[in-house]
């Protein structure tokens, strides 16, 4: 009997190793997808839109656009959103934040990884020496178990956190970077501010329409000035 144990607590052992390397957070990616991606082609969808109702609105936007080109009538700039999210102040500090966090996470869940293997370990041992009774065995399995589901739990946990903070974090340079432009627009007075990025719905620009350094120093100077 002491042997069934045994290797059911090895098959257990092996099976949450398993499960633990195919469900642990890969925070690199995370953190390259959220922070170098995600949050530009959210910007770039904001400014263009490229699916469904979206895709709609921007054909008539830039049939719209077309007309009043083709008549001299509209005033364009655009932004390279790549290079806004790579060297905006508060962009960086975003990803610094979430570098750190990422990192607690990941850390807390190594250690309690490490602890739970550790008495999964200790359990194996004391089966195979017979240190330890039938019944104690059953009841220290059902705890393993259970500390194991608790790790599942945690890990979901903290994706669903990260994924949060996501979300905060594209609303929040949104909501920044929009209302900077509006200010910034009373003194240019654009027709159209455009985002630019690889592979987005811009597919050239003529450098002269190109505010991204503007923009850059003033929303940098008043992110910096704003902090002090």
């Amino acid at each position: 009997m002491t042997n069934e144990i045994q290797n059911q607590m090895q098959e257990d052992v092996a099976s949450s190793q398993k499960k633990s390397e195919a469900r642990k957070i890969n925070y690199s990616t995370l953190i390259n997808l959220v922070l170098f991606c995600g949050l530009i082609i959210l910007y770039a969808l904001y400014f263009v839109g490229i699916s469904g109702k979206e895709r709609i609105a921007q054909d008539e936007q830039i049939t719209e656009l077309a007309e009043k080109i083709s008549e001299g009538a509209a005033s364009i700039a655009y932004i390279s959103s790549d290079k806004l999210m790579e060297d905006y102040e508060l962009a960086k500090k975003m990803r610094e934040d979430f570098q750190a966090e990422q990192t607690r996470m990941e850390n807390d869940l190594s250690r309690r990884q490490r602890n739970f293997q550790a008495e999964v370990e200790k359990f194996q041992r004391d089966i195979q020496a017979g240190t330890i009774s039938m019944e104690r065995a059953q009841a220290r399995e059902q705890e393993l178990m259970l500390q194991q589901q608790e790790l599942y739990q945690l890990n979901d946990s903290f994706s669903n956190r990260l994924m949060q903070k996501e979300i905060e974090m594209n609303n929040e340079l949104l909501e920044k970077i929009t209302e900077f432009l509006e200010r910034y627009n009373q003194a240019y007075d654009y027709d159209y501010i455009l985002g630019f990025s690889k592979g987005g719905g811009i597919l050239y620009a003529k450098e002269q329409h190109d505010i991204t350094a503007d923009v850059l120093e003033k929303l940098n100077a008043e992110y910096l000035s704003n902090q002090k």
